[in-house]
């Protein structure tokens, strides 16, 4: 994604989709248009290689984080955890405009993990209110460690480091989310309850809905996918949006970056590429990454699922990655 701010950088309009592109990137944030001097538009995808994916698999939680077609590294990065029934998913987004983006993006994931995991072995779980003013505690240490981030890349950005944050906390009843920027959550019900999207985008296009705007027309916009805000340099403020779902019935959370919603959006297109039968979230993650990839994967693609199928064993163990 793009991020809103002043800068000395030069800035033109990318050939394809017209979206603003600074003169030292190599590819367009909105479509993934390579944008280097002397390459075209048709340019062949980089080879797949192992490297270029990673997975975490623990059962009833997993992800796939993948670098895409287009992009030269993965400035996507996840963090989750499991212990006793109760579930963390953490996914961040570097911004590609700012400098290492990538450290950006695994320096929050790890400081939110750290904040949210011991949630999951206390004695009892906290109410609403102190739900939402731990993943506030979350989402400040990640502003910290970003600000730790170092802002020289050799021939790369100069704007400061920068990340969106989306991170869950679960458990078989409830669902508490929290975002800055534009990655997001989704609820994909197996059941008769609707699924539906739990966030809202800091991003011109989500302002434009707020005005009145419609979808479609906001969206088709050059400058749709530019962040209104961030984790890192120049952040107004970093104090979450809180999203809460009572669960009824059964589902998976998905916790994914803008490199799969890009493509798939709408809750029921993303409720129908789960395969049937209560799959693993691992194969659940698997299918929506490589939807994304055959759908073009333009940008990084990360997706972190949990299965609310049933009730999680309370003796199943602690784990985290």
């Amino acid at each position: 994604m793009s991020i809103d701010t002043e800068t000395d950088t030069d800035v033109t309009p990318c050939r394809v989709c017209r979206s603003p592109v600074f003169d030292d990137e190599q590819y367009c944030e909105a479509c993934g248009t390579r944008v280097t001097a002397g390459e075209t538009a048709g340019e062949a995808a980089v080879p797949r290689l192992a490297a270029h994916r990673d997975e975490r698999d623990l059962g009833d939680i997993a992800f796939v984080s993948d670098v895409g077609h287009r992009r030269n590294r993965n400035e996507d990065a996840a963090a989750i955890a499991r212990a006793d029934g109760r579930f963390v998913a953490v996914v961040c987004d570097g911004v590609a405009s700012t400098a290492n983006g990538d450290q950006a993006a695994r320096a929050a994931a790890a400081a939110a993990l750290g904040v949210l995991q011991p949630l999951l072995v206390a004695p009892t779980w906290p109410d609403d209110g102190e739900l939402e003013n731990v993943l506030g505690e979350a989402f400040a240490a990640a502003q910290r460690a970003v600000m730790l981030v170092d802002d020289d890349e050799p021939d790369g950005n100069d704007l400061s480091p920068s990340t969106t944050m989306v991170a869950a906390l679960v458990t078989p009843q409830r669902i508490v989310v929290g975002n800055v920027g534009d990655s997001r959550a989704y609820w994909v019900s197996s059941g008769p309850v609707e699924s539906q999207l739990l966030t809202v985008d800091d991003s011109w296009a989500q302002e434009r809905i707020a005005e009145g705007a419609p979808p479609d027309e906001a969206y088709a916009d050059p400058d749709a996918h530019i962040i209104t805000r961030w984790i890192g340099g120049d952040a107004d403020s970093v104090v979450p949006r809180v999203t809460q779902l009572a669960v009824t019935g059964p589902g998976y959370l998905l916790v994914c970056s803008d490199g799969l919603w890009h493509y798939f959006d709408d809750p029921v297109r993303l409720a129908d590429l789960v395969p049937p039968g209560a799959p693993a979230p691992v194969q659940v993650a698997r299918e929506l990454t490589d939807a994304a990839l055959d759908a073009g994967g333009q940008d990084n693609i990360t997706v972190a699922v949990v299965s609310l199928q049933s009730s999680p064993n309370p003796t199943t163990g602690r784990e985290q990655e």
